[in-house]
Formats: C-alpha cells, structure tokens, sequence
C-alpha cells in the first residue's frame, strides 16, 4: 500500500512571471527515504481552441505575429478564459473576436495536457459548427484571418505552414470523433 503514497508533492512555490504566466517548483519525492527532487513548469490559465466550418465547408484559420517563435503563424481561434468564463464561452467568444463568426453549435472535444513535462494548462478543444454562410472576416487588430477548405488545412499541416501542435492536435480530435470537414 506504500507505493500509493509516492511519489508525492512535499513542496510548491509560485512565481509570477508575467500578467500570463508562472513559474512553478515543486519538491517531489518518490519514495519514504527518498529526498525531495525540484522540478519546474510554466503555469497559465486555462486556455481553448476551436476548429470550426461554415455551412459551405470553409474553416477559419488566424494568422499573427508570436514574439516566442518570431514569426507569424496560421493557427485556429483561440485563447486564455476569461475569469470565471466557462471554456465554452471562450470559444465562442475567442471565435467571435478573431474571425467574425457565431457558431450555432459546438462539440466539446475534450481538456488535453500540451506538455505534462514542462506545462501546467488545461487546453480545452472544441469543434464549432457555422451555419452562416462564408463572408468577409472580422479580426481582431494585427491579426489576419482566412478560410481553407479541409484539403489546404491538411496540406499546410503536412508541408508545415500551420505548426502550432496544439492545434493540429485539435485536428486530430475532430478527426478521431469521425466529424467529416469534407
């Protein structure tokens, strides 16, 4: 019954980096003589993300600068919550904001770990359904939005052009759970 008990978090401590994110030791130890061991992870607020298709088979995709990457990237809507919103909310919201489009429905897909080595987010993914046919996108500023069809989202993910992992791992959620974006 002993190894229920390790390994065990002995200690926390939080520093806030920034308004976005925090650093976060913890002393784990692994067994009842065993010393404490120091890991580190970067905290953030939950955060969601929607890959969602207009009634005529487009999907909305972003574009924008990220100073982490230096470079501008293609990636889905998306974003942090909101305190006390609700992940669904923020995807509408996040989808909303970046593009324009309302989604009638939205299928929650799931709350993945991106990295359970390194980060310590819930990412929740949704698929979000537009009734509206495709018309001129709304964006937030400095950013830049487009609608692909599901043949040019796969070829930019195979030839690299949309990167994000997260991201291509909500397309691989759609995938798995059979929704059709053809």
């Amino acid at each position: 019954m002993a190894d229920l008990e390790f390994p065990r978090i002995v200690s926390r401590t939080r520093t806030r980096v920034s308004p976005w994110v925090e650093l976060v030791e913890k002393g784990v130890q692994f067994g009842p003589e065993a010393s404490p061991e120091l890991y580190h992870c970067i905290a953030q607020d939950a955060y969601v993300g929607v890959l969602a298709r207009t009634a005529d088979g487009l999907i909305p995709i972003v574009r924008q600068y990220r100073p982490c990457v230096e470079q501008y990237t293609w990636e889905l809507p998306a974003g942090t919550l909101d305190n006390g919103e609700a992940p669904e909310d923020a995807a509408r919201r996040e989808l909303l904001e970046e593009t324009g489009f309302e989604a009638d429905q939205m299928i929650y897909l799931g709350n993945f770990h991106p990295d359970t080595g390194r980060l310590q987010v819930d990412s929740h993914a949704f698929y979000g359904m537009i009734r509206q046919p495709a018309s001129a996108l709304l964006t937030e500023s400095g950013m830049t939005a487009r609608l692909v069809e599901h043949r040019e989202l796969k070829r930019m993910i195979v030839e690299g052009e949309f990167r994000h992992q997260l991201h291509v791992a909500i397309y691989a959620a759609v995938l798995a759970r059979g929704i059709a974006l053809d």
